[in-house]
């Protein structure tokens, strides 16, 4: 994922970046880490409910960050899951860019319904800890596994051999929403550190 300028944008940066020179090297930075902010407040919204992933809790937004640095005499915005604290969360690549997914310890995914979520959407249970758990197949032949006991069986897993999970490109779509507002951010404070 890059950022990318028009070609009169670039020349202003440019511009201002020829006249500031190094004198101001931390200014830069500092410039360039509210750019990169303004990014990292736009993931973070496009991952909360009503955003692009609709996500039900906070474990991915709360894990996206943004990192500026010197890289080969250039200075690079990094920006999401895990780039301050070097953990990001399993699922945040595949859901940018999608993909295929496949049990890896076991012989099923096991997918929970709404009687395995909290109200936020969360699990809130492993299927092996269903109590009085029974298996059926659907008339379309899926395997589910149900709560048994002295009511109506409730439905409580969906297991699958493989998900496919489609793109939703928040984090691309995230850098396209915000790019101009990172060049007016990036024009005004080189604007103001070459007039000062």
């Amino acid at each position: 994922m890059s950022l990318s300028f028009n070609p009169a944008e670039l020349k202003e940066i440019k511009g201002l970046l020829a006249r500031i020179g190094a004198l101001k090297a931390p200014e830069v930075l500092m410039a360039f880490r509210r750019a990169a902010l303004l990014v990292e407040n736009r993931v973070k919204l496009n991952t909360t409910k009503g955003g692009i992933l609709n996500a039900p809790t906070g474990k991915l937004r709360s894990s996206i960050g943004s990192v500026v640095r010197e890289q080969d005499g250039k200075l690079a915005a990094h920006i999401g899951s895990g780039q301050r604290t070097g953990k990001p969360v399993v699922y945040a690549n595949i859901l940018e860019t999608g993909g295929i997914i496949r049990p890896v310890n076991r012989q099923w995914l096991t997918i929970p319904t709404q009687y395995a979520k909290t109200p936020a959407g969360a699990g809130n249970m492993r299927a092996r800890e269903v109590p009085n758990g029974f298996f059926q197949r659907t008339k379309e032949g899926t395997l589910i596994l149900y709560q048994g006991g002295k009511t109506k069986p409730v439905p409580m897993f969906v297991l699958k051999k493989r998900v496919t999970i489609p793109a939703k490109r928040y984090l691309s779509l995230s850098l396209e929403q915000s790019q101009q507002a990172v060049f007016e951010e990036l024009k005004n404070a080189l604007g103001k550190l070459a007039e000062g």
